[in-house]
């Protein structure tokens, strides 16, 4: 019986030491994982900033690009090689100003100390939260989050020009990226576009939809209004015409016409912005309602071959 008791007391004690060395070994894992997460690679240029060397490292650099991420966070490890490919461009192109890209996990009390009492400056719910500091003031950055998108902002804050003005010199637009797009059924529009064609169209009602290409409802209505349009046209000629305009990009406009949300229906005549569209849905209720724009404003344009209203 005393053997027995023994070797019971070697299995025990032997499974208490297996169990310790899985325990430990979980341990360093997580630590390796969680340091994994919050780390960047040696090669990377990407700084990962504390809370105690934030604000020098703002100090020291005139523009900065900062990340509020979380290591938890999946739009986050998205954003990551993204992030650290543009860190790579920027930190070698020749710019009037360098950029210099960091990160900063928030997802710590100690952390978070940075966005509490006084120091509550930083407006956000969510991450990733991007704010570009320049000469240590900071706004929200709101460009694209693939690389060229980061690259091609921050290269035009360092140049002093509006980033969104020189997104725009390259990105054609929701409809310009249609198979189908044709401006003679429904323009892609910028602000120039916008004040010499709609704001001094006499003879049409405008049917303009204030879109942002980063929205995934206006990108499965676009081939909706794009309908909408050419059956709106066919019936009517030129007593309608139909446009829209990236709101993202060309934000001044949108705040102007009081567009607080994506995608947003208005109707133009004469220089005005008559009304906006309730309920917005498919082609047909887009249809309907130019039809009654066309009613109440008796557009003088030429007319086309009228067809009874759908």
């Amino acid at each position: 019986n005393l053997w027995n008791f023994s070797a019971a007391m070697k299995i025990l004690w032997t499974v208490a030491a297996l169990a310790c060395i899985l325990l430990t070994e979980d341990s360093f894992a997580a630590q390796a994982g969680n340091a994994e997460a919050t780390s960047e690679p040696a090669d990377s240029k990407v700084h990962v900033i504390e809370y105690e060397k934030f604000h020098r490292f703002i100090d020291r650099h005139p523009l900065v690009l900062m990340e509020f991420y979380a290591p938890w966070c999946g739009h986050c490890q998205d954003l990551a090689p993204k992030y650290r490919e543009a860190a790579a461009i920027l930190s070698t192109a020749d710019l009037p100003r360098p950029v210099v890209l960091a990160k900063y996990d928030d997802s710590t009390d100690s952390q978070r100390r940075l966005r509490a009492g006084a120091e509550d400056v930083f407006n956000f719910n969510a991450y990733p939260a991007l704010y570009v500091f320049e000469d240590g003031k900071h706004k929200r950055y709101t460009g694209g989050r693939e690389a060229k998108d980061i690259v091609l902002y921050m290269t035009a804050i360092s140049k002093g020009l509006d980033p969104h003005d020189e997104e725009a010199k390259l990105k054609p637009g929701l409809y310009k990226e249609m198979a189908d797009y044709d401006p003679k059924v429904f323009m892609e529009l910028e602000p120039e576009a916008f004040n010499s064609t709609i704001l001094l169209d006499q003879n049409s009602i405008w049917i303009v939809e204030f879109y942002s290409d980063h929205c995934p409802f206006c990108k499965s209505l676009a081939p909706e209004l794009l309908k909408a349009a050419r059956t709106s046209i066919q019936a009517h000629g030129d007593k309608v015409r139909f446009g829209g305009l990236n709101t993202r990009i060309f934000n001044d406009v949108g705040t102007h016409f009081g567009i607080t949300g994506f995608p947003w229906v208005a109707c133009f005549f004469q220089g005005k912005k008559t009304e906006d569209m309730a309920g917005l849905g498919g082609a047909d209720s887009v249809i309907n309602w130019a039809n009654k724009k066309i009613r109440d404003h008796n557009p003088p344009g030429s007319a086309g071959p009228e067809k009874s209203e759908l």
